[in-house]
Formats: structure tokens, sequence, C-alpha cells
């Protein structure tokens, strides 16, 4: 089944509502405010747990700044909300790409573990981070530790300027929780969510229009939109499925 576009969805919103026809996301007052209550329901739902369609996902981290001098630095991107495994190719191998896990530090220790490292040394130059403290970077290895000081950048312990001029968003590959990004001002965009979290969508901002404007109450799409909930939470998960029978704290009859 074809996902419903948002001009779709808003329409039959709309319409669940007894409002007049919409034909564009702007077109009046009343479809812009069911649009906006679309985007908080998908964004209130999706906040509720960590869904497995937002996780595992794999991705690079993001270029620096142009021009910036921390040259032992990548970015998170906007929509990774949690980043669960980081990679980075091995640049001391060159028979064959490898990609090796870089083991994240707490600040503090990383902290530790870059500052007892000589910054006399030929192969370490000092960078200073965003609040200007000094680490103690080598320049002539593949990175083995990592950490992130404000969850906007990953700092290396290291780069090899052999290969290029700090760390680089090629080399890096991390699996990480991503949030949809959607264009709600796109009526051709979809939900980028499940087909069966649609539903789900659908009958909550339902509720939501109704009551914030036609001060009502619809009892049929709050049930629907709970069982549908309970649904998706209990079986959400597509691949590698647990068919454990659930016993909700009750024996069962085969004893498991």
């Amino acid at each position: 089944m074809a996902k419903k576009t948002i001009l779709q969805l808003v329409q039959q919103l709309g319409e669940g509502i007894g409002s007049d026809e919409i034909d564009e996301l702007d077109e009046t007052i009343e479809a812009s405010e069911i649009a906006t209550i679309l985007e908080q329901t998908v964004t209130e739902i999706i906040s509720r747990k960590p869904w497995k369609f937002i996780q595992d996902r794999v991705r690079q981290l993001d270029a620096r700044a142009g021009g910036s001098t921390q040259l032992n630095t990548l970015v998170i991107p906007t929509d990774v909300t949690r980043i669960s495994c980081l990679r980075y190719r091995d640049t001391n191998n060159t028979d064959v790409t490898t990609f090796i896990d870089i083991t994240y530090m707490e600040p503090c220790d990383f902290i530790d573990f870059v500052q007892a490292r000589n910054s006399a040394d030929t192969n370490i130059t000092a960078i200073a981070n965003s609040d200007g403290v000094l680490i103690n970077v080598l320049t002539d290895n593949t990175p083995t530790r990592w950490t992130s000081f404000d969850e906007e950048n990953v700092t290396f312990d290291a780069y090899d300027a052999t290969v290029g001029t700090g760390n680089l968003i090629a080399d890096s590959v991390i699996i990480a929780d991503i949030v949809p990004v959607i264009d709600y001002t796109d009526p051709a965009a979809t939900l980028k969510i499940p087909e069966r979290m649609e539903t789900l969508v659908f009958n909550e901002a339902l509720v939501v229009c109704n009551y914030r404007l036609r001060q009502t109450a619809d009892p049929r799409a709050a049930q629907v939109a709970r069982r549908q909930h309970i649904s998706l939470r209990e079986n959400e998960h597509i691949t590698n499925k647990n068919t454990r029978e659930r016993t909700y704290g009750r024996n069962s009859r085969s004893g498991r």
C-alpha cells in the first residue's frame, strides 16, 4: 500500500473534523493548523521510545566548518540522537580498506588520556577545542579514542596527516539512532515512518484536531490510537522478532 502524502493526511484529517475541502497545505488558517498538529503528533510519537526504525542506521559524520582549526573533529549530523558505534578507516593498513572500532571515552577520561602525551614530540600537535583546552593530538596515526564535549562534535585523539588535513568524513562510519527529517511544507512528501505507524499518527492527530479546532472529543479515534500504539509497541520489529509467548508475569501452561 502506497504511503500517504502530507497533503493527503491533512485532507483526511480535515474530512474527519468536518472542515472545508483542502487543496493546499496553507490554503486556510485551519488547513495550516491541521498541518501543524500533524507535525507535532509525529514528533511526539517518535520521541516516546527508541523505535526500531530509527535505530542502527549507518552513515558518516559531517564535515567541520570551513576554516576550522580543530583538525581532529568531525560534526555529528543534526538528525542523529545517539551514536552506538563509531568506526574509522585504518590508515595504517595500506593493503586493504579496513575500518576499526574507535573507543568512546568520557570527556574527563579523554582529556587525561591525551594530556598524558608529550607535546614536544614531533608527531604531536596541541589543538585547542572550542573552550580553549589544549588536546595533544597524534598526527601520524589512525584515531583510537573519541569523545564529545558538546554533543554536537566528535573529537578524536589522532589523525593521519599523510592521508589528509585532519580527520576525514569519508573515513568515518557511525551506527546511530537517526530521526527522520520531514519537510512538512512539501505536500508531496511522506512521513518517513513505517506504514503501520501512520494509523497511529492519523488517529492521535484526529483526536487533537477535534479537541483544539472543534472543542469536541472523538472516543473512537482515541480508542483506535490506543490500540495501535499497543500493537506497535509489542510488534514493531519486522526482522529478528522474538516470538516467545508473552506471559505478562503469569506462568504459561507449557512452563516456559
